[in-house]
């Protein structure tokens, strides 16, 4: 907003110097006079579209600061969302692995008393070794299923850092078209000058 006054305060400026030359000119070769004459009526005209055209280059700077930060709030959202579907799936995937847990105990519980009402001693033979394979493909689930989370995290955070930085960049390049504007608006009332 800063900007737009300091941008709006020289093309202000620029309007009252090139109005101020026209009556100067009108003046020094008898055109001007009180009444106005045919230059002065040109010249109301010249500086009514220059101030016309000032206001509408301060109009579109801000518009254009205006769109850049409204791109740069969206990408912002999206950042933060990922970064909250990245909670999520912390939350979720403790949920699976203890699921996983469960059945394993489960699995086991059901196994033992399978084995113990047909009288098989639990502590070796194929109880044990069940016992030691159900555990193995538990752990390797578990295991598997946390790197699958790590990997979903990862790529959540490194998609809300990417949003951050484009909207580093929205806000910049909204400044940027702005200032852009505002200079090529003055550059085209000093060459009407």
């Amino acid at each position: 907003m800063e900007f737009a006054a300091a941008a709006f305060s020289a093309i202000s400026g620029a309007v009252s110097t090139v109005a101020t030359g026209v009556k100067t000119v009108a003046g020094a070769i008898g055109l001007g006079g009180s009444g106005g004459g045919l230059l002065g009526a040109v010249g109301g005209a010249s500086t009514l579209a220059s101030i016309l055209s000032g206001g509408a280059t301060i109009a579109s700077a801000l518009a254009a600061q205006r769109a850049g930060s409204q791109a740069a709030l969206s990408s912002e959202f999206a950042a933060r969302d990922a970064e909250i579907e990245g909670q999520q799936e912390a939350i979720a995937g403790m949920e699976r692995r203890n699921s996983l847990r469960r059945a394993l105990i489960d699995q086991l519980g059901e196994q033992d008393t399978a084995y113990a009402a047909s009288g098989v001693d639990l502590s070796f033979g194929t109880p044990a070794i069940a016992r030691e394979e159900a555990s193995r493909d538990a752990e390797r689930a578990l295991s598997l299923d946390q790197s699958s989370e790590d990997i979903r995290r990862a790529r959540l955070q490194q998609k809300a850092g990417n949003l951050r930085t484009l909207a580093k960049q929205q806000r910049s390049g909204g400044l940027a078209k702005s200032a852009g504007l505002i200079l090529d608006g003055s550059a085209s009332l000093l060459r009407r000058g």
